[in-house]
């Protein structure tokens, strides 16, 4: 096929374009014309230059393929205002199935997020493709959630075989920007960010590429497929990350409701002094003492794609952060010789 790829620079589209000529499809990538190219110099790939909140530039950049994948997004957990994330995800998932109706494209891979499925508060409790997330808070949560049920009720309205992707945690190379989930690995190791109570699942990004490239040809219609991994406990997550770094991260044993409140008063303070928060009511309301646990099995059996387990993901993040100088220079080679000791 001839692959539209919205967003094809991000960490996500970096790697999905390169498992697309691995398997063959002949890619056109669709990016800002200032975008930051380093994900994708040098690879075989046409580029279109445009704005998925720009239609004209979109329908161009639709003409002669046979199928969208729609990255593009706004991917950030600390926003001024909720309509800088939610107005690009609406207006985007609008403007993209608009230009494959008119260039006779029948079918979008479309990446949503886990932020779209929600949250447990019970630990046993997997949560799967059927459910939704009826409470979020966070713009991220709120425009992933909304955008995706756009995006469902325009494939319907346009007569488009939609198959939805609901990545989580996604770690791995080609993220020079540094997304929101390297940026908390990158925190852990550097002593800026803590673990709490709740539970998280990491996801290889090279898994969730091929998730993508698959479900061009075998996703179900309108079936919403997890991109998962582990479930784990954030705190194991940090002891996990001591086995492989030697540096572990305070943990915050708080139960919900003194981390609910302790994350307004520092909001409140950083507000007061001009500074940006380290995180925000909204976001701490989204994750703590809930479990981000899935179930995914009909991922695995539909396209395919078996996930690596956690520590292999989070090995591939910690080479990706040293690599590219991410990590303090005064336990950078500290780091290194305990990650290489555990390969």
């Amino acid at each position: 096929m001839k692959v539209l790829v919205t967003g094809a620079n991000g960490h996500i589209g970096a790697n999905v374009v390169r498992a697309l000529i691995k398997q063959g499809h002949v890619v056109r990538g669709f990016i800002r014309q200032a975008s930051d190219t380093q994900g994708i110099d040098g690879l075989d790939i046409e580029l279109s230059y445009g704005d998925v909140m720009n239609a004209d530039s979109l329908e161009q950049a639709a003409i002669g393929c046979d199928a969208i994948i729609h990255l593009a997004a706004v991917y950030k957990t600390i926003a001024k205002t909720a309509d800088e994330i939610v107005e690009p995800a609406i207006e985007g998932a609008k403007n993209v199935f608009s230009a494959a109706n008119k260039a006779g494209i029948k079918r979008i891979v479309y990446t949503s997020s886990v932020a779209s499925i929600g949250f447990s508060y019970d630990p046993n409790v997997k949560r799967t493709g059927n459910d939704w997330n009826d409470d979020p808070h966070n713009p991220y949560y709120i425009a992933k959630t909304k955008s995706e049920q756009a995006a469902q009720a325009l494939a319907k309205q346009y007569g488009i075989h939609v198959v939805v992707i609901c990545p989580a945690i996604v770690l791995g190379p080609y993220d020079y920007r540094i997304t929101p989930s390297n940026q908390m690995v990158k925190d852990w190791i550097n002593g800026k960010g803590q673990t709490y109570v709740g539970g998280l699942n990491f996801v290889d990004v090279r898994d969730v590429a091929d998730i993508h490239v698959a479900a061009l040809t075998k996703g179900e219609n309108y079936h919403r497929y997890i991109a998962g991994g582990e479930n784990m406990e954030v705190k194991k997550a940090g002891l996990l990350l001591k086995k492989l770094t030697g540096v572990k991260p305070l943990h915050l044993g708080m139960s919900r409701k003194v981390t609910l409140l302790t994350a307004k008063m520092v909001e409140a303070l950083c507000k007061i002094t001009g500074i940006t928060p380290p995180f925000t009511y909204d976001l701490v309301y989204e994750v703590a003492e809930r479990y981000a646990y899935y179930e995914f099995q009909d991922t695995i059996d539909t396209l395919g794609v078996t996930p690596r387990k956690a520590e292999e993901s989070l090995k591939g993040c910690i080479q990706w952060l040293l690599d590219n100088h991410k990590i303090k220079p005064s336990i950078e080679q500290k780091v290194k010789r305990q990650l290489d000791g555990n390969v």
